[in-house]
């Protein structure tokens, strides 16, 4: 019998609650440890890490972040000092003091960063035709009830009535003033011409239930759109919940680096 696939997580969301209920129902994968802030009920009290320090003790084969931008800022370099890290916020890779500690303790200690596609589709498409390629867009809409304006600074008239475009420039500006709506912006910038090569347009609209993701990349050659909508659940697509778990199951290669699932 194969061994199961030891698992840390990070966070207690939305996203979380589901691959913890996914991780546990499944023998293939054994959770180690979640990482949160203040107890919760839900949880069996063993598996609860508070004290951040406590994670360097308990390595694992992989440690998923379902939690904040800030929390692969602060954690990020503890969690690859032992283990691998999928990286679902991966708007934090937009800032680059983040990115480059990350990275830096990736290679020192020969872990992977995991990067799912998460919301969006074409990141393999984009991968290979990376070295050919001229301009990817990429355009949303959504409900002003499913943006987190926490972290804006751009100037915005509350409520919005009618579709507004919010954001329209680089996906390295998009993700980080939206840091916890548009990781999969980044994902599809990292994958293909860079977070500020990449552009991200972003339309509120208080009339839709759905998200709406339109990917558009030309090439030496080729063009392609793709569109993507799904139902929303706070600032997350349904979609997301079941790619993410589809890249929890495909990562089992071990080579060291930046991958894409």
């Amino acid at each position: 019998m194969t061994k199961p696939l030891t698992i840390g997580l990070l966070g207690f969301g939305h996203i979380a609650k589901y691959l913890y209920k996914k991780i546990n129902s499944d023998p293939r994968f054994d959770l180690r440890y979640v990482y949160v802030r203040n107890i919760k009920k839900e949880l069996p009290e063993e598996l609860q890490i508070i004290d951040p320090s406590r994670i360097e003790d308990i390595p694992v084969d992989l440690c998923i972040e379902a939690a904040t931008h800030e929390v692969v800022g602060s954690l990020g370099k503890k969690v690859l000092a032992t283990s691998d890290l999928m990286v679902l916020s991966c708007s934090a890779l937009s800032f680059p003091d983040i990115e480059s500690q990350i990275v830096k303790s990736a290679k020192k200690y020969h872990h992977n960063i995991w990067i799912p596609h998460g919301a969006l589709l074409g990141i393999d498409g984009l991968l290979d035709s990376q070295t050919m390629l001229k301009k990817v867009s990429i355009t949303s809409t959504k409900s002003p009830e499913n943006l987190d304006f926490s972290f804006t600074d751009i100037d915005i008239e509350l409520p919005i009535s009618k579709p507004t475009v919010l954001y329209e420039g680089s996906t390295r500006g998009l993700a980080q003033t939206f840091p916890r709506n548009f990781n999969s912006h980044a994902a599809i910038a990292l994958s293909s011409l860079g977070l500020d090569e990449t552009t991200s347009k972003l339309i509120a609209d208080p009339e839709t239930d759905v998200g709406r993701h339109i990917i558009t990349a030309i090439g030496e050659g080729f063009q392609f759109e793709i569109t993507r909508d799904s139902l929303m659940t706070g600032v997350t697509g349904d979609y997301t919940l079941f790619s993410t778990w589809g890249s929890i199951q495909r990562v089992m290669d071990k080579k060291t680096g930046i991958k894409f699932i």
